[in-house]
């Protein structure tokens, strides 16, 4: 069965280094997903104009973002694809096949995981996106291959480079969601008396969302944080509820779920897949130093623990926040064009 199709995007400004596509996935990993969610996915392509084996670059987008909206026009200021069709004529950013990954869901992300809440994200990129890339002329050598996002999309780098190094080689991810107890503790606890409120349901808190009710919430971003990654990392059957691991009484973690939790932090994952991280032929870290959700202590956390084992790695701090990473992505071209040069 054919899962794909090459669509002409519709767009509003000249690409002079590119042609662009759109890989239409009519994904079977996807059907029947607990958030009833499209199963029909549309993933940007960058083509490059001239013929080749062109090396590929993953792109994944942040938590309530998609990594097709980068193609969006802005208002007095160039967006990420003409960004990157000018960095190209400079030689600072590499001649490849780039993919934007769709990946949006209800909760506004997946953290590009299997997830019985969500639904099976990591294997719609891996069993469905990947094969049909085989379509265009690309290297079939994994250090030709980079994944490569910020926040979540940087999480989603780092899980999929240290499990799938063999399609893989190189991984780049700025200001990556790690070490839980100081980035995300804070919109748990701000999230907890709606939690209590909607009688501790994962199904009745979704049922908010949709009508509305949710978002009116003047931290409502924080109540979507906290409320989409428990659906992501604590998923309790494919209803689509979830368990919290905060006890709304108490206050106290509850230990088994918030151990879930750590089993899919970067800080504790990454350590028992050093084998996988060494076949690497590349990683790039990089995170600002003001981060609003305290980034920079996983990343730093991650680093340190990556050159005690002899990992080899690009670790970069910059003067800035979170909402600052947008302007780290072409330091990532930069690097992969000096890797991919050598």
């Amino acid at each position: 069965m054919k899962h794909f199709e090459s669509l002409t995007n519709l767009r509003a400004y000249e690409v002079n280094h590119f042609d662009i596509e759109t890989l239409r996935i009519s994904s079977q990993c996807l059907k029947s997903n607990p958030l009833g969610d499209s199963a029909v996915r549309f993933n940007p392509l960058l083509l490059p104009k001239n013929k080749g084996s062109w090396p590929v670059v993953l792109v994944l987008g942040g938590f309530s973002g998609n990594a097709p909206f980068y193609f969006n026009p802005k208002f007095n200021e160039q967006n990420t694809i003409q960004i990157i069709d000018q960095a190209v004529g400079r030689g600072e950013a590499p001649e490849a096949l780039y993919v934007f990954v769709d990946a949006l869901t209800t909760w506004g992300g997946s953290q590009f995981l299997n997830s019985a809440a969500v639904g099976n994200y990591e294997d719609y990129i891996m069993t469905e996106i990947i094969p049909a890339l085989g379509h265009y002329t690309v290297s079939k050598d994994p250090k030709d291959w980079c994944v490569m996002g910020g926040s979540s999309g940087g999480y989603g780098a780092l899980q999929l480079a240290s499990k799938y190094p063999e399609t893989f080689g190189m991984c780049a991810a700025i200001a990556p969601d790690s070490f839980f107890e100081a980035s995300i503790t804070h919109d748990l606890y701000q999230a907890l008396p709606v939690w209590e409120k909607y009688g501790q349901s994962g199904l009745r808190v979704l049922e908010e969302l949709r009508n509305g009710k949710l978002t009116k919430f003047r931290n409502w971003h924080s109540l979507l944080n906290a409320f989409g990654m428990s659906a992501c990392y604590s998923p309790k059957d494919s209803s689509g509820d979830f368990h919290y691991p905060i006890d709304p009484r108490t206050g106290n973690k509850v230990v088994e779920i918030w151990n879930q939790w750590l089993e899919k932090d970067p800080v504790h994952f990454l350590p028992k897949r050093l084998p996988t991280l060494k076949k690497l032929a590349g990683l790039y870290l990089d995170v600002g130093t003001k981060d609003n959700f305290h980034l920079q202590y996983g990343a730093r956390q991650i680093s340190a623990m990556l050159s005690v084992n002899g990992v080899p790695h690009d670790y970069v701090e910059f003067d800035g926040n979170h909402f600052d990473i947008g302007d780290r992505r072409p330091e990532v071209w930069k690097w992969l064009t000096a890797n991919w040069r050598k």
